[in-house]
């Protein structure tokens, strides 16, 4: 295993456990409305009742999509996976699944914000 490899997977790691530990203040609703943590798209700022539920769902999807990128981190131990050069690039891009529950997340937001009438 080469050191770039090892880089790799302890980057994916750490990424994906970093954003799990950013996401459980969320998902517990501990975080108040602010401009700066956060889900924050504009049907978040409509009542806090919207904060917290956007937020929430936002940390249940992004904390998912995290397991997958650790995934992808843990399997770049084995050397199947490390000498295979598509997996390598697989791998390297797994912290791109982050867009994912953004996306996932804005568009909850969207239905929230029909429901409440905007």
């Amino acid at each position: 295993m080469t050191p770039t490899v090892v880089t790799m997977a302890i980057t994916d790691i750490v990424a994906g456990v970093l954003l799990i530990l950013l996401c459980l203040p969320l998902l517990k609703r501990w975080i108040p409305m602010n401009g700066l943590y956060g889900f924050r798209f504009r049907q978040s700022f409509t009542s806090e009742e919207n904060w917290y539920r956007i937020n929430e769902y936002g940390a249940q999807r992004m904390i998912l999509w995290s397991l997958g990128i650790v995934f992808f981190g843990l399997m770049l131990f084995m050397p199947a996976f490390y000498k295979n050069p598509g997996i390598l690039v697989l791998c390297s891009l797994a912290p791109l699944l982050v867009i994912v529950p953004a996306i996932e997340s804005y568009r909850f937001a969207r239905l929230l914000g029909k429901l409440d009438g905007e």
